[in-house]
């Protein structure tokens, strides 16, 4: 409901097709996140003045917190925003695009990306094209010059698109499934995957925490519990005798 009326699922999906949801729930956790920036701001306040505050959010605000590139849109061109399906709002070529054995990403938003784009495909003729020549001409052909470049890059692989793009220094990434995300040696590296063991259901892996700090890293200490696991300890802690319990 708080995705539908904030009109991320108007924006979401391709051209003509029905309101599509964000599988991710982004105003429930964007909605957690405001809330504990919040908290920590009443907080900072509160040891300044010794004031304290309420603080509010919503899950309507927190998603249209996150509809920057959709709210400049409408108030600068007084069009409402349709769906692009991958592509950039602003800047393009900015998209997925479909190779021989999947689809890599493509971030060639800015005009000396675009030109090494097309040096590194062996298209340099797209540069001189006036459909294609600046970033304003771009976006107004934007569904044209994805045709365009997937003539191309449907032709290899989408490694060897990587490596191509990747040496030529225009900015690109694979789509990965969730397999692939957690697989990836970076993501492991980052300790973006943590794994514990519960005491019911054996090891049991877990999203790792994505704010490193230095002095004060976060930890992962404990698997979810079993039902009433700590009832007693909690209990005792605040003095109830094991009678009482």
């Amino acid at each position: 409901v708080a995705q539908g009326m904030s009109g991320i699922m108007s924006v979401t999906g391709y051209p003509g097709s029905p309101p599509v949801k964000v599988s991710v729930p982004l105003a429930d956790l964007n909605a957690g996140m405001y809330a504990a920036y919040g908290v920590l701001s009443a907080y900072i306040h509160r040891l300044k003045t010794g004031q304290g505050q309420v603080v509010e959010t919503s899950l309507l605000e927190a998603a249209i917190a996150y509809t920057v590139w959709e709210a400049a849109e409408l108030w600068g061109s007084g069009e409402t925003p349709e769906p692009k399906g991958s592509a950039h709002r602003m800047v393009a070529p900015y998209q997925a695009l479909a190779t021989s054995d999947g689809y890599i990403n493509l971030g060639a938003g800015n005009q000396v990306n675009w030109e090494r784009f097309c040096h590194a495909a062996r298209r340099p003729e797209l540069i001189a094209d006036p459909r294609f020549t600046t970033n304003a001409e771009r976006m107004r052909h934007y569904t044209q010059l994805a045709d365009e470049l997937e003539a191309t890059t449907c032709t290899k692989p989408s490694a060897e698109w990587l490596a191509l793009l990747q040496e030529a220094g225009v900015p690109c990434g694979p789509i990965y499934d969730m397999a692939e995300v957690f697989a990836d040696p970076h993501v492991q590296a980052r300790g973006m995957v943590q794994t514990l063991q519960h005491p019911v259901a054996g090891a049991v892996r877990h999203i790792g925490i994505p704010v490193k700090l230095s002095r004060t890293p976060g930890e992962i200490r404990m698997p979810a519990p079993t039902l009433g696991q700590h009832t007693s300890e909690v209990l005792e802690r605040y003095g109830f005798t094991e009678g009482e319990i």
